[in-house]
């Protein structure tokens, strides 16, 4: 995998996270609660991600 692909990949997790911080947004209870958990597991992998595609440049 290149940088470049990674770099798409990392903005393709992005507008992920992005659309289920707007769906917590709009959920109540433990749906809110369980879609801010997937929020903030996919931020941890974006992190990694973008470690990973420092190494490689």
């Amino acid at each position: 995998m290149s940088a470049q692909d990674l770099q798409m990949f990392i903005q393709d997790c992005q507008k992920m996270a992005n659309q289920l911080r707007s769906l917590a947004g709009q959920a109540s209870g433990v749906a809110r609660s369980t879609l801010n958990e997937s929020v903030h597991h996919l931020e941890m992998c974006i992190k990694e991600c973008e470690f990973a595609a420092q190494q490689i440049r």
